[in-house]
């Protein structure tokens, strides 16, 4: 599957991961997010137009009415990756290639 370009990047804001891993609910909720997205959750896609052009990407959130541990610090984490990047998959065998032979085109790396 070929990448296109420019590159585009796909983004996931997580919220409030150590609470839930201990099963306690998130403290907070994304506005704006998508319809499929959980309410601790926002994601996007971002279009980089050329090398070292910068995105700047604003996620809002609000707390939850009902939350009583205020002291803690609500940790949101980060995830990025390039839009169908996980599906260009070449064969690295032990294969060599023949005299004349193209190589596969490369991929944007982050």
């Amino acid at each position: 599957v070929p990448i296109p370009l420019p590159p585009v990047l796909e983004y996931v804001f997580d919220a409030d991961t150590d609470r839930r891993r201990l099963g306690q609910a998130p403290r907070i909720s994304f506005l704006g997010r998508r319809p499929s997205d959980p309410e601790h959750q926002f994601s996007d896609t971002v279009e980089l137009p050329r090398q070292h052009a910068r995105a700047c990407v604003k996620a809002t959130f609000q707390l939850q009415d009902s939350i009583r541990d205020k002291l803690r610090p609500i940790a949101v984490t980060l995830a990025y990756g390039i839009q169908g990047a996980s599906a260009t998959r070449h064969n690295r065998g032990a294969t060599r290639q023949s005299r004349g032979a193209t190589l596969p085109p490369l991929s944007p790396v982050l």
